[in-house]
């Protein structure tokens, strides 16, 4: 069931995207219309967007926990663009029409990265995390038994205990590579932060 919902979050990711694709970002005339009739004909479509990729982060970070710098880096990638999309909308300016090119290059932007975001969430819903996966067939098998076999059984008392020492291992183990992963990033970050200052020097 959870999986089944993770591929519902993700198929409708996906054909908002292609509808923003199509009816808006391949279009000309929307690039040139008023920053209020381009959030109006635009509105539903960067509201589901940005409700989907919410959804689809969490479900993310449930299977794949060791990878929760990785998903908000990328959920963040997608959703920043949009908010400053509706916050360049709404801005008073003397020049509205130029608002709305800027808006439009920002929305453009979140659909580019929202493919990224999409070959993460597929990514983890193929392959989430040993313990995860255990613990959601664990969790199935669980509502289709009688409780009392559960607390009664000493066979079943002694998985569960076992089951939660390979939790807390796991948990612990998870924290390391994204920690690894968050360094990784925030060096690459200063490295493009150094060439961009050493280009504008010159």
């Amino acid at each position: 069931m959870f999986h089944e919902n993770h591929n519902e979050i993700i198929d409708k990711f996906e054909q908002v995207s292609h509808k923003i694709t199509t009816e808006t970002t391949r279009s000309v005339i929307f690039e040139h219309l008023p920053p209020m009739d381009l959030w109006n004909k635009t509105e539903s479509y960067v509201t589901q967007l940005r409700e989907l990729a919410e959804n689809c982060k969490e479900i993310m970070l449930i299977l794949k926990p060791e990878k929760a710098h990785v998903i908000e880096h990328n959920f963040k990638a997608v959703t920043h663009p949009l908010n400053t999309f509706k916050e360049t909308l709404f801005q008073k300016t003397t020049d509205p029409l130029a608002n709305s090119r800027l808006a439009f290059e920002q929305l453009s932007k979140a659909i580019a990265e929202g493919s990224s975001f999409l070959l993460l969430a597929k990514e983890v819903q193929k392959n989430p995390s040993p313990a995860i996966k255990e613990i959601l067939m664990l969790k199935g098998i669980a509502g289709k038994i009688e409780p009392a076999s559960i607390i009664e059984s000493p066979e079943a008392k002694d998985s569960l205990s076992v089951l939660r020492k390979e939790i807390l291992k796991y948990c612990y183990a998870s924290v390391k590579p994204s920690i690894m992963e968050k360094k990784e990033l925030d060096t690459e970050k200063s490295k493009e932060k150094h060439v961009s200052i050493s280009k504008f020097h010159r």
